[in-house]
C-alpha cells in the first residue's frame, strides 16, 4: 500500500479486481477450489482457501448457482455433508462421475430414489474413553442456550440431567440412538414404571460417581412433596421441548436400526469420496433442527480425532431456519484446523443472528470468502457499500470552465485597450489559463446501496481478504447453461419435469433433455445409492 497516491486518492482507492488480480491471487489455478464465478475474461475463478466461507443471497437470487457447481463440477475433493431443507440440491446431484464416490441421503419424508439410516450418537459407546466429555458436547448441542437469562438456568440443569441419563445409558445399553434415548427422556422424572428403573439402576450400578449423586438427586425430587421443587418443571420442560419431534414415526424410522450409515466411515483411512445429504423437509426445520444439529456434532467428533483424515466441506444451506446453534459460531474459528470447511449459505446475514447472539458480526470475521448476490434488503446493501470503500474521482468543473473562459475573454481584450499594463494583464491572463481543465476531487462509494440492489441477477461481489487485493464483480450464470456441466447432473424437482433435465444449448441458453433410468452396471452396484438396483444419467452422457 506504500505506492499508493494518497494526494490523488485524498477520498480512497477502491476499486473492483481484475483478471489479473484473480491470477495473482491463484484464483484460476486452484484446481480442486470452490467455484466462485467468471471474471471480465471469461475465466473461472476458484477459492481452494480451507477458511469458511459465506454465501449471501435473497430468495430466488440465483444462490444455486453456486452450489450446484460445488456438488458436481469435479473440483472439490472434500467429503461433503450438506443441509439440504428443500431435498434439492441432492436430488440434482444424486449422479457422480466420480466411479467410487458415494451418496448418503437422510430423507425422514421419503425420495425418489434410496433413503439411508443414520445413528448421529454412534460415538457413544460405553467403551469410549470419551464418553462423558461427549456426552456434554451432544447435551449443549441438543439443549443450547437460548441467549434468555430466565431460560439459563432451566437449560443448564436440562443439560446437567440429560448428561447424565445419556451415560447411564451408554452404560446399560453399551451404546445410544435416539429413538431409545428419547423414550426414556420424555417421562424424566415421573413414576412411569420404566422411568423409576432407570432412575434406580443410575444410582446403585453406574460406575460414575455424578451419576450415581445425580439418581440419588432425582429420587429425592419425585418422592418429595414438592417435585417441581428447585425449577424441576422448568427443567422438564426444556427436556421435552427437545425431544418432542422424536414422536414423529417418520423421523424415528430414519433414526433406529440397522443403520446403513455411520460418520465414523468419514475418516477412515482412503474413505471414498462421499457426500451426504440431510433431506429434512423445510417444514420440519424447527422440529428437527436438533436430530440434524446432532449428526453434524458426531461428523465433528469423529473429524477432530482423525485430523489427517479427508477434508471435509459442511453445506450449511438455509442455516438460519435450524434455530439457536452456538456451535456454528466455533466452526467457522476452529473448523479449518480440524479439516472442516464450512459454508454458511443465508438470505440475509441477519439470518445468522438465529444461531447464537452476535452471530451476524462474528461468523463473517471467520469467513476467508465472502460472496454476496442478489441483495434486497437496502441496510444489507448499506453494509456492503461500506465494505467495499470509497474512490476518487478526478472531475471537471464545467460551470467554473466556462467562468475562466469569460475572464480569459476578459483579459484578451483589456490586452490591446491601452488601458491597463499589458505585461501585468498577459501575466494574469497566463495564470487564468493554467486552471481550465484542471480537475476537482470527488468522493464516491465504489458501490452505492441502491446500485448494489440493483445488479444484474447473475453478478455476484466475493471478497477475499487477504488473498485478492481488490473484491471482484463476478459472473455466475445458471448452472444449466454451462456447457462444461452438462451430463453431471440430474433434473430439479421443482423445475424439471420427471424424466428431464435442463441442459446447456451452446448459445448461452438452455434446452430440455431426457434422462434414462435403468439397471446399474456391475461396477457400481456396491454404492449406497445404488443399492436398488437402478441409476439415472443424461441420455447422450453415460458416466
Amino acid at each position: 500500500m506504500s505506492d499508493i497516491d494518497y494526494d490523488t486518492h485524498r477520498y480512497g482507492y477502491a476499486k473492483f479486481g481484475s483478471s489479473e488480480t484473480a491470477q495473482e491471487a491463484g484464483l484460476h489455478n486452484a484446481e480442486t477450489g470452490l467455484f466462485l464465478g467468471f471474471d471480465d475474461k471469461r475465466l473461472i475463478c476458484r477459492s481452494s482457501q480451507q477458511a469458511a466461507v459465506l454465501l449471501m443471497g435473497g430468495a430466488r437470487s440465483g444462490k444455486g448457482n453456486h452450489i450446484i457447481p460445488w456438488l458436481v463440477d469435479g473440483s472439490m475433493d472434500s467429503h461433503v455433508i450438506s443441509m439440504d431443507w428443500k431435498g434439492q440440491n441432492g436430488a440434482i446431484s444424486q449422479l457422480q462421475h466420480n466411479p467410487s464416490a458415494r451418496v448418503i441421503n437422510w430423507a425422514p419424508r421419503g425420495t425418489s430414489f434410496p433413503s439411508h439410516k443414520i445413528n448421529p450418537l454412534s460415538y457413544l459407546r460405553a467403551d469410549s474413553e470419551t464418553l462423558v466429555a461427549d456426552a456434554k458436547l451432544f447435551t449443549q448441542s441438543w439443549i443450547p442456550f437460548t441467549g434468555s437469562k430466565d431460560g439459563e438456568f432451566f437449560q443448564a440443569n436440562a443439560q446437567r440431567y440429560l448428561e447424565a441419563i445419556t451415560v447411564f445409558y451408554a452404560e446399560a445399553f453399551s451404546e445410544v440412538d435416539l429413538p431409545g434415548l428419547s423414550d426414556i427422556a420424555v417421562i424424566f422424572g415421573t413414576d412411569v414404571d420404566l422411568w423409576v428403573k432407570f432412575e434406580t439402576s443410575m444410582r446403585t450400578k453406574s460406575k460414575y460417581q455424578f451419576i450415581r449423586a445425580i439418581g440419588e438427586e432425582l429420587a429425592t425430587l419425585r418422592k418429595s412433596d414438592n417435585p417441581t421443587a428447585g425449577g424441576m418443571a422448568g427443567i422438564k420442560g426444556e427436556i421435552l421441548k427437545q425431544f418432542s419431534c422424536m414422536s414423529d414415526p417418520q423421523l424415528r424410522e430414519v433414526l433406529s436400526p440397522p443403520f446403513d450409515f455411520g460418520f465414523a466411515e468419514l475418516v477412515e483411512t482412503n474413505a471414498p469420496r462421499t457426500q451426504v445429504n440431510f433431506m429434512e423437509s423445510m417444514e420440519f426445520s424447527q422440529s428437527s433442527g436438533p436430530v440434524v444439529k446432532a449428526m453434524y456434532t458426531s461428523a465433528l467428533i469423529y473429524k477432530r480425532r482423525t485430523r489427517h483424515s479427508r477434508d471435509q466441506v459442511w453445506l450449511l444451506d438455509e442455516i438460519g431456519n435450524i434455530g439457536s446453534w452456538p456451535l456454528a459460531l466455533e466452526l467457522g474459528t476452529y473448523g479449518p484446523g480440524y479439516g472442516i470447511r464450512p459454508i454458511y449459505c443465508v438470505q440475509s446475514t441477519q439470518q445468522l443472528d438465529n444461531l447464537a447472539p452476535r452471530a451476524a458480526s462474528i461468523i463473517p470475521n471467520s469467513c476467508g470468502t465472502q460472496i454476496y448476490k442478489g441483495v434486497r434488503d437496502y441496510n444489507e446493501a448499506q453494509r456492503l457499500s461500506n465494505m467495499l470503500g470509497t474512490m476518487t474521482l478526478q472531475v471537471t468543473d464545467v460551470l467554473r470552465d466556462m467562468e475562466l473562459n469569460e475572464e480569459v475573454a476578459d483579459l484578451s481584450a483589456k490586452i490591446g485597450s491601452g488601458d491597463e499594463d499589458a505585461l501585468t494583464v498577459m501575466q494574469t491572463l497566463e495564470y487564468v489559463k493554467t486552471k481550465l481543465g484542471t480537475k476537482t476531487p470527488l468522493m464516491r462509494s465504489l458501490l452505492t446501496a441502491s446500485e448494489i440492489l440493483n445488479l444484474h441477477e447473475h453478478d455476484c461481489i466475493v471478497f477475499m481478504p487477504g488473498k485478492l487485493r481488490a473484491p471482484m464483480l463476478l459472473k455466475a450464470p445458471p448452472y444449466w447453461t454451462r456447457a462444461d456441466l452438462v451430463g453431471r447432473y440430474l433434473g430439479d424437482p421443482f423445475h424439471d419435469k420427471d424424466g428431464t433435465v435442463s441442459i446447456a444449448n451452446g448459445k448461452g441458453g438452455s434446452r430440455t433433455a431426457r434422462v434414462v433410468t435403468e439397471d446399474v452396471p456391475p461396477k457400481r452396484k456396491t454404492l449406497p445409492q445404488y443399492r436398488e438396483g437402478r441409476w439415472s444419467f443424461v441420455a447422450g452422457y453415460r458416466p
